[in-house]
């Protein structure tokens, strides 16, 4: 959180902006790309044509990962924001300890893939690491991850192009179900690591609303305030654990 209402308002701005690029972009348009694919095993199974399904899969693909790039830029700006603006004291220690006391978290990784070597027996491994030590690092994190994530999707289109002329004149249920092309993993790996992802992305943005919600009201004195039922239960109760799992610093009734 920033010092400032102006500049806290446009970081929450661009804060939400990619909320939405993320989970209404690029996740959205990658399971509509997988629906696709599944519609077209479904047509091919029954004899049907699936090109046209086919096509709207990968059209559904190359959108997700156009969208990356957005994403990309808009990680960009919240990081300029926080980089060229001065940052409220308390919100800063109370991100760093609510960070030093989150697990490590599974991040995105082409090596060591859920379902590389599968089908030769060589068994699943998971890539975890830490979400960041600072909410810039935390940033550049999201933008280091979303790079290995559009590489996996780059491979991805790759290899969706290779069968799809084959593809189009019947087939395509053999080729997924058979694992032998490379289609079929880069399919399940890529949706897995854009679970991974998200996942790992919302885990950064509750930590640092955690952090918002112990230091209440500092940096936000000029919200307007709503008298909803059962504030002042709230506001004299005992103190409820934030978001990350530890417990709120001194509530404000209480300063």
């Amino acid at each position: 959180m920033k010092s400032g209402r102006s500049v806290t308002q446009e970081f929450y701005k661009n804060s939400f902006q990619a909320a939405d690029l993320l989970h209404l972009g690029v996740l959205r348009t990658r399971l509509e790309a997988g629906r696709f694919l599944e519609m077209g095993v479904l047509a091919d199974i029954k004899g049907e044509p699936a090109g046209e399904l086919l096509e709207k899969a990968m059209e559904r693909l190359k959108e997700s990962r156009k969208l990356m790039d957005a994403l990309y830029a808009k990680f960009g700006d919240m990081r300029n924001i926080e980089q060229h603006n001065k940052a409220l004291p308390e919100h800063t220690a109370a991100l760093d300890r609510i960070l030093k006391a989150l697990p490590p978290t599974e991040r995105v990784s082409l090596v060591n893939s859920r379902f590389a070597n599968v089908s030769q027996g060589s068994g699943v491994a998971v890539n975890y690491g830490p979400v960041g030590s600072t909410f810039d690092e935390m940033l550049a994190n999201m933008q280091a991850d979303l790079l290995i994530l559009e590489k996996e999707y780059d491979q991805t289109i790759e290899a969706f192009e290779a069968v799809l002329p084959a593809a189009r004149q019947g087939g395509f249920a053999a080729i997924v179900l058979s694992g032998r092309a490379p289609l079929p993993e880069k399919i399940m790996h890529s949706i897995d690591q854009t679970m991974v992802y998200v996942h790992s992305v919302d885990r950064a943005c509750q930590a640092s609303i955690a952090a918002d919600m112990q230091v209440y009201p500092k940096g936000l004195e000029w919200l307007p305030k709503a008298n909803w039922k059962g504030q002042e239960k709230q506001s004299s109760g005992p103190v409820r654990p934030a978001l990350s799992g530890r417990r709120r610093a001194n509530h404000p009734s209480r300063r």
